[in-house]
């Protein structure tokens, strides 16, 4: 039994092990198509926002002076965590959590008005940009007036005593779903933030502790009005078939973290992706991000968690990988003394990303090299265009060969740098420097020139 068959099978079981996050189940779920999403959807690139960390300011206010600048950045879709108020009663710390709604149809005065919310979602639009909010439909606040007013729509023990979702949420109530008004509920108020406010759709908080039929009912509702953006904070491969766009991609971050701690060889990014290829529907669609955002929900740094090298290299492949890529609120500008490097990066990667068709649809090919344990290479392509990463984990410098694949262009020049390349009996031979990374598109004689 070889080494590479070890890695592979452990990498299924530890995808597999991670039920509901990493949904391995009896059907087959790769023989069916994902939902047709929106174009707009399929081309995204999302900036998701904590208000708590925004700025000293952290209103709606002070973010809308800010949707030029995240235009200009390339961002098209706005994604803002929790904005409901908080539950007083049974708050967990100071502020308590986000997730502990009091009032579903209504924002945190902490961050402005519900007109200051419209006014934000206005100049959004005018900018041309999406917007939608996150969703946390399982449960709600002990004091949420939607428990005030309809304390039967909520799970109770056996006593007759109103339950939170687990021990360690007991700022919380939990919401029952075998209520039919409460579903009325639920919908109708989702088809509030959409008619009413305007929002464009929907991050969806722990789906799986809903029953899937809802979500479906649901998402049937919402495309009545305009195509929406549903995402679903999970890995559930049925999640694609009609209702959710987008599911998480945990796996991947964990295995980015494993390959920089060298505890797994950098080619095992292609058996985490084939494990997805064989897990979801066809065309099942991702995020990839460079940290979860539940990791920088207060006001730590995003880029602190790691060395500044590792964490540009983590973006480039949020940015290349199949799936679409994320930044979030603390990867980009706040709290951090080096965010002018980090918006140069990010506005490099959001160029990279509208002027390649192939990292937005493309399709993917893994490129063999003289180094698998420490480099990992590959190709999208999508019809003329095409766009080869190569990415070294490795703490030193790396002369690597690159063994192309039939057919590919014989001159390349990186996106970043300029340099130029040429491919000598199908092998490109190029140099990447510690924790770097090459973006190499075909380019012209007239180019090497």
């Amino acid at each position: 039994m070889s080494k590479r068959f070890l890695i592979t099978t452990a990498v299924i079981i530890f995808l597999c092990s991670s039920i509901p996050y990493f949904g391995c189940t009896k059907q087959n779920y790769n023989d069916l198509n994902a939902r047709l999403s929106a174009g707009w959807v399929k081309n995204a690139v999302i900036y998701e926002i904590n208000l708590r960390s925004i700025s000293k300011d952290r209103s709606f206010k002070a973010l809308e002076g800010q949707i030029p600048e995240l235009k200009n950045l390339g961002i098209t879709v706005i994604s803002l965590m929790p904005i409901h108020p908080i539950g007083e009663l049974n708050r967990r710390g100071i502020l308590g959590s986000p997730y502990a709604i009091k009032d579903f149809y209504t924002v945190n005065t902490k961050f402005g008005t519900l007109e200051d919310f419209k006014s934000l979602v206005n100049t959004t639009h005018q900018q041309g940009l999406k917007i939608i909010i996150n969703l946390v439909a399982n449960q709600a606040a002990w004091d949420s007036q939607l428990l005030m007013e309809h304390p039967d729509w909520f799970v109770h023990n056996e006593e007759g005593a109103i339950v939170s979702p687990s021990f360690e949420q007991s700022d919380v109530a939990q919401i029952d779903y075998n209520k039919h008004e409460l579903r009325k509920y639920m919908i109708a108020m989702m088809k509030f933030w959409i008619q009413e406010i305007g929002i464009d759709g929907f991050q969806c908080s722990a789906p799986e502790l809903i029953p899937m039929d809802f979500w479906n009912i649901t998402r049937n509702e919402l495309d009545r009005i305009k195509p929406v953006l549903m995402i679903a904070e999970s890995r559930l491969p049925e999640y694609h078939i009609k209702a959710f766009d987008l599911t998480c991609s945990w796996n991947m971050n964990s295995t980015f973290e494993n390959i920089i701690g060298c505890t797994v060889p950098a080619s095992i990014i292609n058996d985490s992706l084939n494990a997805e290829f064989l897990q979801f529907p066809k065309g099942s669609m991702h995020l990839r991000f460079k940290t979860a955002h539940d990791e920088n929900i207060e006001d730590a740094s995003g880029i602190e968690e790691f060395n500044p090298q590792i964490a540009k290299t983590s973006a480039i492949l949020s940015f290349t990988l199949p799936g679409v890529p994320v930044i979030y609120t603390n990867d980009k500008l706040e709290n951090n003394k080096r965010k002018d490097q980090f918006d140069k990066l990010y506005e490099d990667l959001c160029i990279l990303h509208q002027n390649h068709p192939a990292l937005r649809s493309g399709s993917y090919q893994k490129v063999q090299n003289s180094d698998s344990s420490r480099l990992f290479s590959f190709i999208r392509f999508s019809g003329k265009d095409s766009v080869l990463i190569v990415v070294n984990f490795a703490n030193e410098k790396k002369e690597v060969d690159i063994h192309m694949p039939a057919g590919a262009s014989l001159l390349w020049k990186d996106q970043f740098s300029g340099v130029s390349v040429k491919v000598k009996n199908s092998r490109l031979r190029i140099g990447v420097l510690p924790l770097g990374f090459l973006t190499l598109a075909p380019s012209s004689e007239k180019e090497m020139l």
